[in-house]
């Protein structure tokens, strides 16, 4: 990261400003997203968990990778881009990895109002994400917070959990592949943590 990717700033490759006359394509990233064939009904599980979009402060939601340069400065690539919105993208892989370690689970992504009384008591996930960017000492950084929502027809919806998490992962490689990479094993490091908690502290009540 301090050697690469700081000169492909210096080249001006990642600023829109610099970027006039220099002839170069787009790279587009994602996460690997594997999909797990599992099927699940209601009546079998202990409980449901709503996961919400992730919330993503400021630039870190936007399609070019996200560059801390400073305490001050954030920056986006402009030839490095995500395939899709980063919203999106860690939902959908929250979903799946939570689905797949909360076995006694119904995890489903945030749904409307559902009037079936059985499904009136759920739990909701909300994640806000402060960082998700690299930057100049080569780490890929993921931090936010989240939270633990239940729902229930007589008490409404109360909150059960907040949690903070910080994570700062050297690269697996200099280049912008590389800090993909890390912050996809970072993302899945967080996510296998709150499924361990959820599943302590969030006892079907």
């Amino acid at each position: 990261m301090k050697k690469l990717l700081i000169a492909l700033l210096s080249a001006g490759l990642l600023l829109t400003g610099c970027s006039q006359g220099i002839s170069s394509s787009v790279a587009y990233y994602q996460f690997k997203q594997p999909i797990v064939a599992m099927s699940r009904h209601s009546d079998d599980t202990l409980a449901q968990l709503r996961i919400n979009t992730v919330e993503l402060r400021g630039a870190l939601n936007n399609r070019g990778i996200a560059m801390v340069l400073d305490d001050h400065q954030v920056r986006s690539a402009n030839y490095h881009l995500w395939s899709e919105a980063p919203d999106t993208m860690l939902t959908a892989i929250a979903h799946q990895q939570l689905y797949v370690q909360m076995p006694q689970w119904l995890v489903v992504k945030g749904l409307p109002v559902i009037t079936d009384a059985d499904q009136q008591r759920y739990y909701e996930l909300e994640y806000e994400l402060y960082h998700f960017n690299g930057d100049q000492q080569g780490q890929a950084h993921i931090g936010g917070l989240w939270r633990l929502f239940y729902t229930s027809p007589e008490l409404g919806r109360r909150l059960k959990a907040i949690n903070y998490f910080n994570e700062q992962s050297p690269l697996v490689d200099d280049d912008f592949e590389g800090l993909v990479a890390t912050l996809e094993q970072t993302w899945s490091k967080i996510n296998t943590q709150v499924s361990n908690e959820i599943k302590l502290l969030a006892l079907p009540e």
